[in-house]
């Protein structure tokens, strides 16, 4: 039973990842990377960028596989899915993680524990406090 549900968690992080990839073409010519709503929303689709942000109670997107996001200031919420991805952040309330070996580091929350709420699914994914 064990073997099924490993199997099954890996075909979905195949087709998930197939589907960020060829997701990520379309949008290379701009490198994958929006910033919108008023600065509010940082969303990055695609493979291998290393990108820098300031970002005061907004959300964060991060779809792909292998990006380096370092972001100074605080996040409402922060959604990865895709593998590889690293966040930095220094305050967030929110976590998110699917597919594979995500990482979010974080400094400290604004929840009442000083914990973000975390959401993980799939495989070696990890929230770390620094």
């Amino acid at each position: 039973m064990k073997n099924i549900k490993i199997a099954g968690i890996l075909a979905m992080l195949l087709l998930g990842t197939g589907t960020a990839f060829a997701q990520s073409r379309k949008v290379e010519s701009t490198k994958g990377v929006e910033k919108t709503e008023g600065n509010k929303v940082v969303h990055v689709e695609g493979v291998g960028h290393t990108l820098n942000y300031a970002l005061s109670g907004g959300t964060v997107e991060v779809e792909g596989g292998d990006n380096k996001l370092t972001v100074k200031g605080s996040a409402k919420k922060i959604t990865v899915s895709g593998t590889g991805n690293k966040v930095y952040i220094d305050k967030v309330d929110k976590i998110s993680l699917e597919g594979g070996d995500n990482t979010v580091y974080y400094r400290t929350s604004g929840t009442k524990s000083g914990k973000p709420d975390v959401s993980i699914t799939g495989v070696g994914n990890k929230v770390v406090k620094q």
